[in-house]
């Protein structure tokens, strides 16, 4: 029987789940759509139930893929990667009480606003976040206002620590999600009570720190039973480590629903030096490497590229395709977006007469590769120039997009591996399965990761 490892990326868009044998070697792969539903209001919410069955359905197809080719398979460990700032409250006896709401929905920015100067003047310090509706806790506090209960029983889950629970019973909060929920005092890496205090949690809302690569707990039942499981951690940070972008001159650019560009520092950072980071527009949280600050600035340029290629009537592959091969870098002013305040997930855009479907995608590219520049020089002003930078997220697929982005980021390769995050999640896997040092774990998954990177002009 073949023993192998999973890796999963609990995503905004689709579920992956990589399967590996130890070494890093690529066995089977299977993605399916994440379970959302859209509420009669337009938001987009969904279960922990949901997405935990999303995920056990996801690496079901990837057993059945690997054992068709390979016969009986055995897989001993699961690492657990995903979307941050959507999670769900626990009740003392461990059931759901709230859903699940998408990490891009603005739901709280009217109960964040009622805060008070003090709480918004020491947010980005305590926290490394800038003030706003992306972290877990305006949406929390939406709750608390709407009704759901929170008390000192109560518990929070980070998708990707949910799904570990709903498969072993445990408990467990890993640090860089944790740190996406604007609950976290990141000088001590323990919950903030100011924080804690504004939704009525208790101080184990959030459960006992369980570092990415030991095990949360043991799967219980089923296909999988046995199997080590280990919550890995944010998305971008697992991804940076399975395309091998992990050192402090690494730069890596994540471009799926939401882009980053992602630099890891050996160390804990300052109150300070968080609040100056927050200011350039850069996130400053805990990374999954013990012992590591991550910084990320942000931008959705997923949702806009996804937007405009559905005005345009391109969201469907033929068209998109086409639109992609006639690109060209902008020539003209026919089209200009530019951001629709307070909120830069939303674009407003300006057409000119003679204006077309290719000038409206050479602007959104334009408009995004402004985003990158300045975000660019902000990341540098403080760690210095990078000297590698590899990029790699669905949107890389498409040939204008790469070439955009190798003209604005210096030193740019594309990788060749289809699911980063799913494959760092596995490097994860293989640690608690196998309780290998994980420096040997890397090595050996980043062979196979630098024989697959090409330059990101091509």
């Amino acid at each position: 029987m073949t023993e192998l490892v999973a890796g999963v990326d609990l995503g905004t868009t689709d579920t992956k789940a990589v399967l590996t044998r130890p070494d890093g070697e690529t066995v089977a792969f299977a993605r399916n759509p994440t379970s959302w539903t859209t509420t009669p209001e337009g938001r987009l919410e969904t279960t922990g139930a949901n997405l935990a069955a999303d995920v056990l359905r996801t690496l079901a197809d990837a057993v059945a893929t690997a054992e068709a080719a390979h016969g009986p398979v055995r897989v001993t460990g699961i690492g657990l990667a995903g979307l941050a700032e959507s999670g769900v409250i626990l009740d003392e006896q461990g059931r759901e009480t709230s859903p699940v709401i998408a990490w891009f929905d603005e739901r709280g920015a009217a109960e964040l606003d009622a805060q008070g100067r003090a709480f918004v003047a020491e947010f980005p310090r305590r926290t490394g976040l800038p003030l706003g509706t992306q972290w877990s806790l305006p949406k929390l506090l939406w709750m608390r206002a709407a009704g759901i209960h929170v008390d000192a029983a109560s518990r929070w889950l980070n998708m990707p620590e949910f799904v570990a629970y709903a498969l072993t019973g445990e408990l467990v909060s890993e640090p860089s999600l944790a740190s996406r929920t604007g609950l976290l005092d990141q000088a001590t890496g323990r919950p903030w009570p100011e924080a804690l205090d504004r939704i009525g949690a208790g101080p184990a809302f959030l459960p006992e720190t369980r570092p990415a690569g030991r095990p949360a707990g043991y799967v219980r039942e089923g296909a999988l039973k046995g199997a080590a499981v280990t919550v890995a951690g944010h998305d971008h940070p697992v991804a940076a480590i399975g395309a091998g972008a992990t050192g402090p001159a690494d730069l890596f650019n994540s471009l799926g629903t939401a882009e980053v560009l992602l630099r890891s520092v050996p160390r804990i950072l300052t109150d300070d030096e968080r609040a100056t980071l927050v200011g350039l527009g850069i996130d400053a949280g805990r990374h999954v490497l013990p012992d590591h600050a991550v910084l990320i600035g942000g931008m959705r340029s997923g949702l806009v590229m996804r937007r405009v290629l559905a005005l345009l009537g391109a969201d469907e592959p033929g068209r998109r395709d086409a639109l992609d091969r006639r690109w060209e870098p902008r020539t003209d002013d026919g089209v200009t977006l530019m951001p629709a305040a307070p909120h830069d997930n939303d674009v407003t855009i300006r057409i000119r007469d003679g204006a077309g479907p290719d000038q409206l995608w050479a602007a959104t590219l334009a408009y995004l590769s402004e985003q990158t520049t300045a975000l660019l020089a902000a990341v540098n002003s403080v760690v210095g120039e990078h000297r590698t930078a590899v990029a790699a997220g669905g949107w890389t697929r498409m040939a204008s997009v790469r070439r955009a982005k190798a003209a604005v980021i210096p030193r740019l390769r594309i990788s060749a591996l289809e699911q980063p995050g799913a494959r760092g999640a596995a490097m994860f896997a293989a640690r608690a399965a196998y309780d290998v040092p994980f420096d040997k774990v890397t090595r050996q998954f980043h062979e196979t990761a630098e024989r697959t990177t090409h330059d990101g002009s091509k």
